[in-house]
Order: structure tokens, then sequence, then C-alpha cells
């Protein structure tokens, strides 16, 4: 039987081990800390339903919702109300929802009528020059083909929240591939949405969704289904690997030292922590280049309020915060509207994320500035009006990977390491996509490859 070795207790780390234990293999899963799931926790605390990370989850994957089905968390899953399926982005200091139908979009406010054409024109726009080289911005990509006012009222905020990032330093190429694509095979983004084809999703089933108990559901029921194959508060001490391709790992976990060979390691830890991991000394100089890999903070303040103290009427998903609108937050979700049971009875739930590679500074102020410049900015777009009923703020100084530019010598890097170490892979939201189905699903992938096995045995 061949036995994997997975470092990193969260998502991407669990998922390669469940892989690898499905298809056959013995598992054993180190994760320094005290729970597993890494970033996605969550906490409950006076009546108030919290996360730490991620607040939601799209099933647009066949492969996640195969994986729910796997741990038995299909009557546990929690889907956004109703009222949850407006958004909203800023425009002149106001809420203004997101266009959700075409008729909608030609009688939106969010676009003026000449940016509303400049969209329609979208597939007579220029394609880059032959000449550039390099990776494109997203930023340069989205003023390309949709214009200014479109790329800094709609593109740029979308970004703010999936990324907290700088679209003028992401590549298009890795951030959007899907979008890139879409140019390069069809010649315009229109064009490529009406010929691509997308996998329905089965019927009945929502398309966002969370946990009755909040998203910590989801490392919790994979910890269970790997049981005794999975270490909490264990530090690796070293990892070498043998002339015949075994790994020797020995660590220090609760139980004191322990010391096994495994066939595989895959590596699920931030790409900002790899450097400092005892591994032989040529493997940390190969993975070097990935703490270039940018993880701007960001800071998530957690604010309750008494129904009747906020004037806006939350009905939405949440709101996003264009650069050009110069505030101090990136965003907000309403989390009391998103799903039941996230506050008690006359009270709100509101998320504002702060920082990321926009405003990182900001996302390092003390605790009352930061919770000063927040509510400050909730009274001119939600007409707060009295303090908070209930506070926490959680902070990630390093937070969501970038996709930048030099993200493709990034890639490089980590398939040379691999190919120099036999054996060894590196999975982690820094490859493949930073969505949860997207770690998931590449995580699982990397605990197949880093054995040779096929999803197909054992199942």
């Amino acid at each position: 039987m061949k036995r994997l070795l997975v470092i990193g207790g969260g998502l991407a780390g669990l998922s390669a081990a469940w892989a690898a234990r499905k298809a056959g293999a013995e598992v054993r899963i180190l994760e320094w800390g005290g729970l597993p799931g890494g970033v996605v926790k969550t906490i409950q605390e006076n009546g108030f339903l919290m996360e730490t990370g991620p607040n939601t989850l799209t099933t647009a994957s066949p492969a996640f919702l195969k994986l729910i089905h796997e741990l038995g968390l299909e009557n546990e899953i929690a889907a956004t109300t109703p009222a949850a399926s407006a958004r909203y982005i800023v425009r002149g200091g106001k809420l203004v929802p997101v266009p959700m139908s075409p008729l909608h979009a030609i009688t939106s406010r969010l676009l003026s009528l000449r940016a509303k054409l400049r969209v329609l024109g979208e597939p007579f726009a220029k394609a880059r020059s032959k000449d550039a080289t390099g990776d494109e911005s997203l930023a340069d990509f989205a003023r390309r083909r949709l214009g200014p006012e479109p790329y800094a009222y709609a593109l740029e905020p979308l970004v703010a929240g999936i990324f907290a990032g700088d679209p003028e330093r992401l590549a298009v190429r890795h951030v959007f591939p899907r979008l890139y694509k879409m140019e390069v095979e069809h010649g315009s983004i229109v064009r490529g949405m009406f010929r691509s084809k997308r996998t329905p999703r089965p019927k009945g089933t929502p398309g966002l969704i969370s946990f009755r108990e909040g998203m910590a559901a989801l490392p919790r029921a994979l910890a269970v289904k790997l049981d005794d194959g999975l270490v909490m508060e264990a530090r690796l001490l070293a990892l070498e690997r043998g002339a015949d391709g075994k790994w020797a790992a020995k660590w220090q976990g609760p139980g004191g030292q322990s010391e096994e060979q495994f066939d595989g390691v895959v590596l699920a830890v931030p790409a900002h922590a790899l450097a400092a991991f005892p591994v032989p000394a040529e493997l940390v100089e190969s993975l070097a280049p990935l703490a270039k890999i940018e993880h701007p903070p960001v800071t998530n303040v957690v604010l309750g309020f008494p129904r009747d103290g906020v004037g806006h009427p939350l009905d939405g998903f949440g709101v996003l915060v264009p650069a050009v609108e110069n505030l101090s937050i990136l965003g907000a979700l309403f989390n009391s509207t998103l799903f039941p049971g996230r506050a008690p009875e006359g009270q709100v739930l509101i998320t504002v994320f702060v920082g990321g590679a926009r405003q990182p500074a900001l996302a390092q102020l003390p605790d009352a500035e930061l919770l000063a410049r927040v509510l400050g900015d909730l009274g001119k777009l939600l007409q707060v009006t009295v303090p908070p009923s209930f506070q926490k703020i959680i902070r990630w100084p390093h937070a969501i990977p970038q996709y930048n530019l030099d993200y493709g010598t990034m890639l490089i890097a980590m398939e040379a390491a691999e190919r120099a170490w036999p054996g060894l892979v590196l999975a982690g939201s820094y490859r493949g996509g930073v969505s949860v189905p997207q770690v998931l699903e590449n995580g699982a992938a990397a605990g197949l490859r880093a054995l040779n096995l096929s999803p197909s045995i054992g199942e």
C-alpha cells in the first residue's frame, strides 16, 4: 500500500489526503494548529455566527458536489436566501444595484449610456498588439475590451471582492483564464460567452451555499473521514528523500516525536511559509521564488447592529466599493441576509473587508482607528446611526495570494521543483485558483499525483 504525507491541514491538504485515501493509499496529515481547515473557521459568539475566511461556496463544480455527497453534508447545506440575490456597487457614494438581467442592464444607473454602448461594442474592440510581450494586466485587458468606465465600476470592485487585489498588477491569463481564452479562441468576450458550453448544475441545486453551522462544517467533515490519519498540533522537524525514492519525515506531535517513511509528499502550506520549512537546502532553494508571491493583508471587521439602527434594508448579498470612490473599505457582506441564523432576533450582522493590495496600510491600523474608519463608511453607505452591539476584528497579515504579472515565473519554479524532487507536489490557493471548490479540486489532484494514483482506484 502506498503512503502519502500531507503537510498542512487546510482545505487543500485535507482534500489531497481524502483523494489518496479513497484511491487506496494510507495517509498522514500534519497540521500545526488545533483545528483543521486553515483559514476556514466559524466563530459563534453572543448569538452571532461569523466566518474567519470564505463565507459562501459556489456549486458550479460537479467535483465539489460529489465531495459534499461523499461527506454526507447534503442535509447540512444552507442556501442563500431569496433576499440575497441582489448585489450592490457604490457609485457617487450611493449603493447601486448590479444589473442581473439584460433589461436591468439597459436601465441600470451603474454605467452611463456611453459606457453601455462601449460594452455592446466589445466584439469589435482591438486585439492586443502582436508585438506585446509578457502577460497583460487585468486592468489593461478590461479597459481595452470594455472601456475605462466598466473597468472602474464593474471589474475593479469585483476583483477587490474576490482577490482583494490590484488589477493593474494581476495577470489576466492567470486570474481569469476563461476570459483570456475567450479572446484567444473567439476574438471576443461576448462571442465567447455565447459559444462556450458550461456544465449545468443539477436541478434544484442552489448556486451559492454555506452550511447550517457555518463553513467549518466542511473541514470538520473531512477530518472525521480521515480519522487518525490527521495529526493536529504537529510540527515537522525534518523531511528527507532517500536514494530509494522514499521520503523520511520526523515530526513532534502531542504524543512526542514520530518518524515514518512515505512514497509521496504534498506540501499544502501557504507559499509564504515554504521557505521556513525544515526540508533539504536544495529544495528550499527551489522553492525560494514562491516567497515573492504577494499576500496582502486583509482585516475582517465583523459588526452586529440593532436592525432599527441601520437605515439601509440590507436587501442583498452585499456591496463592493470601487477604488475611485476613495473610501476605506473594500466592501461588505450582509451576513444575516445571506443565511438564516447568523444573528439574534432584532439584530443584523455585517462583515466589512479592509486593506488588500489596494490599501494594505489600512488593514494594519490599530483597532480603534480601524473601527472609526469602517463605521464612518457604513454611516455614509448604509445609514448606520448607532454604535455596534457586537464587534470582532479578524486580521490576516498574509491573506489571498496574488497572481500578479510575474506569476508565470512562479509556476515555472513550482513545476521545476516537482520535476527535481519526484513524489513531491505543491498545493494550495496560490496554485490553480483561490475559490474553495478550486482549492479542493486541485488539492485532490495533488494527492493523487504525488503517488501516481488513478482516482478510479478504490471507488
